[in-house]
């Protein structure tokens, strides 16, 4: 992905949207699935991992990927803002059910996936903890993304019991579905539930080097979440990830650009 500046970006009309270089970071990733599938074009701004990011903290008052600058109005960074903005942007096709206890119920999952505390944060608690075993809680005190996630070995042993319980809560919708004869998570079409597990999910078991050409050293800390709820009793099934691939298969597309 060629990405500008935050200089460039600046003196810019239109979206633009700050990704992380060089990683499918789960939430950009789940941002650019949205703006894909309503066809949204927006121009990538550089955002590094687990740097200071000084120029976008001074514009967009905001350190983190995905942020989402819109003209001169306020930047979207949390999931629920940016589906709005996008759903406003571009109406059809929607990524949010009409029904409204579909809407109801998807909003919800979507927030134990994505939000505070939910899913995401919690494997996040987990892969931190694979790293402070690995160097030493010393050496990854002052890493600013643990200080963002209030890192603690407290809080991810809770998080590996959150990170399950949603899982598991997941699960039963997807069989729900199925039973149902429905493809998707939500009714009977695409939603952003859709879409967000499909790149969340890589957190777990990512896609094959060939189709996701992620850093090595990033693949191996992914894969320490899932490992921590396996050493906790707890191995997500299959039908969620088949779920994935037909979601990356139809919807998003391979290989991923980053």
């Amino acid at each position: 992905m060629e990405y500008k500046t935050v200089a460039e970006a600046r003196s810019m009309d239109g979206l633009r949207m700050a990704l992380t270089a060089g990683v499918p970071g789960p939430w950009s990733e789940s941002a650019k699935a949205v703006l894909k599938v309503k066809n949204i074009p927006y121009v990538p701004v550089l955002q590094k991992a687990a740097a200071a990011n000084e120029e976008l903290v001074a514009w967009t008052g905001h350190r983190n990927a995905p942020t989402l600058m819109y003209q001169d109005e306020p930047p979207r960074v949390t999931w629920l803002d940016i589906l709005n903005l996008a759903e406003r942007l571009q109406p059809k096709p929607s990524l949010v059910p009409e029904d409204i206890d579909d809407r109801i119920l998807m909003t919800g999952l979507m927030n134990e996936l994505a939000g505070e505390g939910g899913m995401l944060w919690s494997t996040r608690l987990l892969m931190f903890r694979s790293m402070a075993r690995a160097m030493g809680e010393e050496k990854v005190r002052d890493n600013p993304m643990l200080r963002n996630y209030r890192y603690s070995a407290e809080a991810a042993e809770s998080g590996c019991e959150t990170a399950i319980q949603i899982l598991k809560r997941l699960e039963l919708q997807m069989q729900r579905q199925v039973e149902a004869g429905s493809q998707y998570l939500i009714a009977d079409r695409l939603s952003a539930l859709d879409l967000y597990w499909a790149c969340f999910s890589q957190t777990l078991i990512p896609l094959p080097q060939e189709v996701n050409p992620m850093p090595d050293s990033l693949r191996v800390m992914w894969g320490s979440a899932a490992q921590e709820m396996a050493n906790a009793g707890y191995t997500p099934g299959n039908r969620l990830f088949e779920h994935r691939d037909y979601i990356f298969q139809e919807y998003i597309g391979l290989p991923l650009d980053f």
